[in-house]
């Protein structure tokens, strides 16, 4: 049933496809980085209005970028498709995050008929600033959709889908649970030549930290990962630094296990400024993104009809998981039934992966529009499964 459900949907795609690859160059064009995303929610507001049943939109007061429409009033379940569309400082969309956005348009447009039939209403969430960017930045700490769980857009949702762009095909990625820390070091400034006795190195401070983090990393498990960058190192040579910033994710396999490893980073901080006589400040990120929790039936029913349309997704099991990243989409799987599948869209072979300028191209090539025309696809059919087998209740 779902092949001439295919037949039907691929026609229907075929009619929008070149608006939509449109839209996925305008995005690359014009990447915006998290919660400034403006005109590129005004783009995707202008293309459902333009070619679905969503008129208007509710709006994220904590976020500003934040939205959710709708299709179908009448309704006694509901299912999202998330999208994101926050770029990269310095590599625009390295990340992809165009491609889940028009993939998840998509979705809406391809079911906007076929939803005024069900007593089901299918929404699209757009979800601001996943990437994680340092606290001192005016869009820093990352976290939309936690921001928006807690403003209630979830409310009510019985499952939520998403896709991302990746360099493999992979249904239920060990997305880990990751936490935002920036460190600051408050010294005292000197003459660094003429009387650097007199001063407390906040610099150095960073830098004992930062080599006792890499001492500690040899002690880590694969799926822990601590990293960090210098926001500020100082202001000139010759001055003892006094002031110095640094910005950090702890990364562990489970939510459960962050306490534990966040504790033994801190004490990297706390005897860096024991060493140096310096003091320090550490700050906390907006919250902490959940590891992900892929629900067992959306995973199969995406890998049926994955098949169905021809492209082969395989288990995270198949794969290396020391190598996977994290996602906000984690804490919307611990109150939701969820489901943040992989597509690929370049080869598997570490010469191209994402957060690289090369991943951001890539994210334009004729093999990520294939891309985001299977992963439509592959929602709509997931969507209308769930709907005619009624499957919330299982969930």
């Amino acid at each position: 049933m779902n092949q001439s459900k295919l037949i039907d949907l691929d026609k229907k795609y075929k009619t929008f496809e070149k608006s939509l690859v449109k839209l996925n160059r305008e995005l690359y064009d014009e990447p915006e980085l998290g919660y400034q995303e403006f005109k590129s929610v005004e783009k995707i507001k202008a293309f459902l209005k333009n070619n679905t049943d969503i008129k208007s939109f509710k709006n994220s007061q904590s976020t500003k970028t934040g939205f959710i429409g709708s299709l179908n009033s009448k309704y006694r379940n509901h299912i999202a498709i998330c999208i994101e569309f926050d770029a990269l400082p310095g590599v625009g969309h390295a990340c992809g995050h165009n491609i889940i956005t028009t993939s998840g348009i998509g979705v809406i447009t391809l079911l906007n008929e076929y939803i005024k039939e069900t007593n089901t209403k299918l929404s699209i969430i757009g979800c601001p600033a996943e990437e994680i960017l340092p606290l001192n930045l005016e869009n820093g700490g990352g976290g939309g959709k936690i921001r928006l769980i807690n403003e209630g857009f979830f409310d009510g949702v019985d499952a939520a889908l998403m896709i991302h762009p990746a360099t493999r095909n992979e249904l239920n990625p060990l997305m880990i649970a990751v936490k935002q820390l920036d460190v600051i070091f408050h010294g005292k400034a000197a003459h660094a030549s003429g009387s650097p006795y007199v001063g407390k190195n906040a610099l150095d401070a960073q830098i004992q930290s930062y080599n006792a983090i890499s001492n500690l990393r040899q002690h880590l498990l694969p799926t822990e990962k601590v990293h960090g960058i210098i926001t500020n190192g100082g202001e000139s040579a010759n001055i003892i630094p006094s002031y110095t910033r640094s910005s950090w994710m702890i990364r562990s396999q489970k939510t459960s296990g962050l306490k534990k490893l966040e504790k033994k980073v801190k004490d990297c901080f706390k005897s860096a400024a024991l060493a140096t006589g310096c003091k320090v400040e550490i700050l906390e990120g907006y919250s902490h993104y959940d590891n992900l929790v892929s629900n067992e039936i959306l995973t199969d029913l995406f890998e049926k009809n994955a098949k169905i349309v021809g492209r082969d997704m395989r288990r995270n099991t198949e794969y290396d998981q020391s190598k996977n990243g994290s996602t906000d989409m984690g804490n919307v799987s611990k109150i939701i039934p969820s489901l943040h599948s992989f597509i690929q869209i370049v080869d598997d072979d570490g010469k191209v992966v994402n957060h690289q300028e090369e991943f951001a191209k890539a994210s334009i090539t004729k093999r990520a529009t294939n891309g985001i025309k299977d992963a439509s696809l592959i929602m709509a059919l997931t969507v209308i499964d769930i709907i005619e087998n009624n499957y919330f209740n299982k969930l």
